[in-house]
């Protein structure tokens, strides 16, 4: 077929604009005569309007049209690109020295992954259109598109949770657009011209960096690399590279010896090698393996190897589709640290499947909730369809008699199924995929956030590499042929950072600096406290690959590298996986490289692990000590209220606000807590003795969003109900007055007149949220605060304990006005014991210029 297109399509094509005019050497027109008929240049037949010869051009499988005068029928005429088609590009990219080092003089190069796929898109516009394209005047990433739809993007989620980590490269990617259709067989050639022309973006690069200074920049400096592997076409227009990701996979690499303990932080819990070995001898035992999907076993392996009767437990069966390693096993006290250090890593921060505790309300809520989930996937789509109906109260009307008793017989029949897994199932022990809340794995997701909540398939030890380093690089002092680990993650969703700080809390633990229990305080949603995990230097991250599973299915086309001969369309072609492999040696070699980029120490160490050791890892491990102490007292504590007398002294400035908040408090009506309120507040079981765990308190606040009363409240002695509402003037529409105006006009008068007693000098603001007995968690005033004013806090009230943390720094506020920025700072509430009060002036972003004391102009 002579062109690479689908016919269907053109066949309903609809009506073209007659305003326009192709190019000369594909097709004229005979503007002598008033008919509209019009003739091809190529078989020269006549037509009778512009519609069917366009028809005729793109449908003819006649030589009407060369390849070169068809793609120029495709880039240059406006109607033609209802034909073009969906792509998808795989391709890797390295940034640019002066982003991955913090280079001084202006950066230039490759900033990261939006970047680098704005650059590919350029590519290919310029390999599109040739002599038309418009090339932009700046190739720096201030001009690149933010809405590229590629595999580690974060657009459509609308959130920066899951941004890709900031300045970093990625081993293949897949980014999504429309391009003109190619012949099958141009498809290699499209890949080197798209090449070529990135060769040419990267000179221009070059040729436009300024101010270099530095040894470093002079001879290393690069302005990164990328590079295409191959394009595929995708028929289904819903295909999104980004959301449809079933499974990310990122890679780290890193020096081998970043895990050892120095010797003034050997601890019992530090993973150290057997004492006897020297930190060479050590490094020296760890067998070299390129990183592969497939994990190397440890035995002796040999090319020359004779299969036995058991054929399948022979290396050759194992590795019969792909080189065997050559390398000896390890000797006994190696394979001992690597099966810890393996352990370490699977328990630890692996999804695990647990046996369900009935006493776990949690558990037996997220157990509910996949259950009924995957027997409604496994339901009939008619059967799905009733129930929905009959579940929002409404008629099938317009399923016909026939289709209603054919769902009824799917009803009774799997029905019956489904009482035959329930009797199977009841003598079965249930089990759980437990996932975890990475809220202390991320800057900017917190532990109520959905994203927070996450899996992780595995962590593991993906590869061992020695890269060839220039004689200039390495010093005569540096440990010799140094080891270098690739560890990889994988999961459904890499949050920002997440990463790199599984990665430095695995550092921490193996070093010593801390003990190993700190993964039980980072994972316990219970704990309040935020406990960030310690980000491990970005250089060393790549992301790997992503998988579309369910994709290549629907599409029959194979979306990643790989061996695979279970469709023929796709990147499977051997070329292509040769060409990844390659590419990948070659960034790992890269990041290698980069942590010799600041140099190196008096004693041999790399100049990048000791900083970030004494920058980074030890002030973590200062301040977060105190912390898992506090944890440790709280696990075993009965309660965790403070133990301090109840201050009963009131200001004489606080007496009239305190005097209408207790009044509103007993009126008993109290505003309720709206339910994204709620997710923020910390919920007590009835008798105080524990903490609803944050999935049934969620599934609490969505299932009951009006209810008047809240589902967070404290124990008798604690102060009763708790709850949170706003007062004053907020950004709705026109910026109407909240219930609470009406509902307690003197309380809302008296607040805004202490905001003024308190800071004259600050400008009256427009709105308080007034909360009782409410301990938070950390949050952000991301709401209707969003864009908000400095907030200023006050706490009122009978109370001990409760302070606010911002940020991890403790601030009494009881009676004690501070100002901090709510809507950036991350804020909770500690625990406390009495009646607490708590009121926060802002003003959000709608209100700008308008004052909450204005609703009481005599106040004035």
């Amino acid at each position: 077929m002579r062109f690479f297109l689908i016919l269907s399509l053109i066949e309903k094509a609809g009506k073209v604009e007659r305003s326009f005019s192709i190019h000369t050497n594909i097709m004229s027109t005979n503007q002598s005569k008033p008919s509209p008929e019009v003739t091809c240049s190529g078989c020269s037949l006549q037509f009778p309007s512009k519609n069917q010869l366009f028809r005729h051009l793109a449908d003819s499988t006649k030589t009407c049209l060369s390849p070169e005068e068809y793609k120029t029928y495709l880039t240059q005429a406006n109607t033609a690109k209802k034909f073009w088609e969906k792509i998808g590009v795989l391709y890797g990219y390295l940034p640019g020295t002066d982003y991955r080092f913090g280079c001084t003089g202006s950066p230039c190069g490759i900033e990261g992954g939006q970047h680098a796929a704005w650059l590919v898109t350029q590519a290919i516009e310029k390999v599109t259109h040739g002599e038309r394209y418009q090339e932009p005047s700046d190739w720096s990433a201030r001009c690149a598109d933010p809405k590229i739809n590629r595999s580690y993007g974060s657009t459509s989620r609308g959130t920066m949770a899951a941004e890709q980590d900031h300045n970093t490269g990625a081993v293949t990617e897949v980014l999504c657009m429309i391009a003109v259709p190619l012949l099958r067989q141009q498809n290699k050639d499209w890949v080197d011209m798209v090449n070529a022309e990135l060769r040419c973006i990267f000179d221009k690069m070059r040729s436009s960096r300024t101010n270099v200074q530095g040894e470093n920049e002079t001879n290393k400096w690069s302005a990164g690399s990328i590079q295409v592997f191959g394009r595929v076409h995708i028929p289904n227009k819903r295909f999104n590279a980004e959301a449809d990701v079933v499974q990310r996979r990122a890679d780290y690499c890193f020096p081998a010896d970043l895990l050892l303990p120095d010797g003034d932080e050997v601890s019992p819990t530090a993973l150290a090698p057997n004492k006897s070995f020297t930190v060479q001898e050590h490094l020296d035992t760890l067998q070299s393996f390129p990183p592969g999907n497939k994990s190397y076993r440890v035995i002796d392996i040999s090319k020359n190897a004779e299969p036995s009767e058991d054929a399948d437990n022979e290396p050759t069966f194992f590795f019969k589709n792909d080189a065997m390693p050559a390398f000896t096993r390890p000797n006994e006290n190696t394979l001992r640290y690597l099966s810890r250090l393996k352990k370490l890593m699977q328990y630890s921060f692996q999804t695990q499947v647990e046996e369900l505790n009935s006493e776990d309300k949690g558990a037996v809520l997220e157990k509910e909730l996949n259950d009924n989930k995957r027997k409604n996937q496994k339901a009939p789509q008619k059967k799905r369809i009733r129930v929905e109906c009959k579940d929002n109260g409404k008629s099938c009307n317009n399923t016909s008699e026939e289709d209603d008793k054919a769902a009824n017989d799917d009803i009774g029949e799997n029905d019956d199924e489904m009482a035959g897994e329930s009797t199977s199932e009841a003598t079965k022990v249930k089990r759980l995929l437990r996932r975890k809340r990475y809220h202390n794995f991320s800057p900017n997701v917190l532990a109520h956030d959905y994203l927070a909540y996450r899996r992780v398939d595995r962590f593991y030890h993906r590869g061992t590499i020695r890269p060839e380093m220039d004689k200039d690089t390495v010093s005569v002092t540096t440990i010799n042929n140094r080891p270098f680990f690739v560890f990889s993650l994988t999961g459904d969703i890499l949050l920002h950072q997440q990463v790199v700080r599984v990665v430095g809390l695995l550092i921490a633990i193996c070093r010593g600096v801390i003990d190993e229990d700190i993964v039980d305080c980072i994972f316990d949603e219970e704990f309040t406290h935020l406990v960030p995990a310690p980000p491990a230097p970005s250089l060393g991250l790549l992301a790997g690959e992503c998988s579309y599973i369910t994709w290549e299915g629907r599409i029959k086309t194979i979306l990643s590298a790989r061996p695979s001969n279970r469709f023929y369309k796709g990147w499977n072609d051997e070329e292509i996986i040769e060409n990844v492999k390659v590419w990948e040696q070659s960034m790992l070699n890269e990041v290698a490289k980069g942590w010799y980029w600041n140099g190196l120490s008096d004693d041999g160490k790399l100049k990048s692990e000791t900083d970030w050791v004494a920058n980074v890892l030890k002030p973590w491990a200062d301040q977060t000590k105190p912390l898992l102490e506090e944890y440790r007292r709280w696990k075993s504590s009965s309660t965790n209220l403070p133990t301090a007398p109840i201050d009963t002294n009131i200001p004489i400035l606080y007496e009239k606000v305190l005097h209408h908040l207790r009044l509103a408090d007993s009126s008993g009506e109290w505003p309720s807590t709206s339910a994204k309120r709620q997710l923020v507040m910390l919920s007590t079981s009835k008798d105080g003795s524990q903490i609803t765990p944050l999935s049934v308190a969620h599934s609490i606040a969505l299932s009951n969003p009006n209810s008047g009363q809240s589902p967070y409240s404290f124990a008798e002695g604690e102060g009763g109900a708790s709850g949170s509402f706003s007062v004053g003037i907020m950004p709705d529409g026109g910026c109407n007055q909240p219930k609470g105006n009406l509902l307690f006009p003197e309380l809302v008068k008296a607040a805004f007149e202490l905001e003024i007693a308190l800071k004259p000098d600050r400008p009256p603001s427009s709105t308080i949220a007034i909360n009782r007995n409410a301990q938070f968690r950390p949050h952000t005033d991301n709401g209707a605060g969003a864009g908000q004013s400095t907030s200023l806090i006050v706490g009122l009230g009978n109370y001990s304990g409760g302070e606010l943390m911002v940020e991890g720094v403790k601030k009494d506020i009881r009676y004690q006005p501070i100002e901090f920025d709510g809507w950036k700072e991350r804020h909770w509430t500690l625990p406390f014991n009495g009646e607490r009060f708590s009121l926060v002036w802002f003003t959000p972003k709608g209100c700008e210029g308008k004052r909450g004391i204005d609703l009481y102009p005599r106040a004035m």
